[in-house]
């Protein structure tokens, strides 16, 4: 029987044919991320791991003869992978080391939310409607001074009109369409159809909601951290994991479903959120990523 041979040649690490680097997050715009993948063999009996975080900086340092390709100090090393003996004596394996991925965000999509109340506001000062008009679907309302409102502009709208011989009058909020400049309004309303005795319009208003379950466009954010490299992270428990979106009333820390002055973010806050389209967050969590390499995943949601 012939005894399993033994070559010195693989007493340490040989990265050959096979190697290959990886680029883990090129589909999402990030051309600058590696993983190289440094395909070895060695002498069964010689296999070593190496201290993770190591760099490629160095043959030496990725432990093998040479390097199958430049030196990167910035990868970093994450493990030995699929480990394999041929012939009872020749060990391969994958050797990895990869760079800190940068921040990266997705756009998976859409979630529900439970969103919170907006107090209601009567709008500013009256201003006397002057004249109305209306050609389907659009009424125009003619005020008799400027009301400093734009598309998308809410207004509380008093009326009183007749019809059937009976008069009637009613307070409703009102969205302004394009067209809205001046003293004049644009609405999508029939109530230009009507003969108006009265009418008034209070200027960005509100009419308020409770707390409501709604659904909005997600984000997810992606931050990668190697403690002991990255600046101020020792131990992944350095890694800060932000608080869901929850508002609260700042005297007493507590959260009563509707914002206003006294709740933070304030109601007018909120609605600044809202126009900028800033996302709230909704969960966070820290995973490993690859070796040391830790991925903090934080999901947001469009205010809305």
């Amino acid at each position: 029987m012939s005894l399993p041979y033994t070559s010195a040649d693989f007493t340490t690490p040989r990265a050959g044919g096979g190697s290959f680097i990886e680029y883990p997050f090129i589909e999402d715009g990030d051309n600058a991320t590696k993983v190289y993948h440094l395909k070895c063999s060695v002498n069964k009996d010689d296999y070593a791991s190496i201290a993770l975080d190591v760099t490629m900086a160095s043959a030496a340092n990725a432990d093998v003869l040479s390097l199958p390709f430049t030196a990167d100090a910035a990868a970093y090393y994450v493990g030995d992978y699929n480990h394999q003996v041929k012939d009872g004596v020749l060990m391969t394996f994958d050797r990895q080391f990869a760079n800190i991925p940068a921040t990266r965000e997705e756009y998976p999509g859409t979630a529900s939310f439970n969103f919170p109340g907006l107090p209601s506001d009567s709008g500013d000062a009256a201003i006397n409607v002057t004249g109305n008009s209306y050609s389907s679907p659009v009424t125009t309302l003619n005020t008799a001074t400027a009301h400093g409102m734009t598309a998308g502009s809410v207004f509380r709208f008093y009326y009183k009109y007749t019809s059937s011989f009976y008069t009637f009058s009613t307070y409703v909020f009102k969205v302004c369409i394009t067209g809205t400049t001046g003293s004049v309004i644009k609405i999508n309303s029939t109530v230009g159809d009507e003969t108006l005795i009265e009418a008034t319009v209070y200027p960005n208003a509100t009419q308020g909601r409770d707390a409501t379950n709604l659904i909005s466009s997600t984000v997810q954010e992606f931050d990668y951290f190697l403690p002991g490299v990255s600046a101020n992270i020792t131990t992944p428990a350095d890694i800060d994991l932000p608080n869901k979106f929850t508002p609260f009333v700042v005297t007493t820390g507590q959260y009563l479903g509707v914002l206003g002055t006294a709740t933070t973010p304030t109601a007018g806050e909120y609605y600044n959120s809202i126009s900028n389209g800033e996302y709230l967050n909704m969960t966070a969590a820290i995973r490993r990523w690859k070796g040391n390499i830790y991925a903090r995943e934080i999901t947001k949601i469009a205010a809305k």
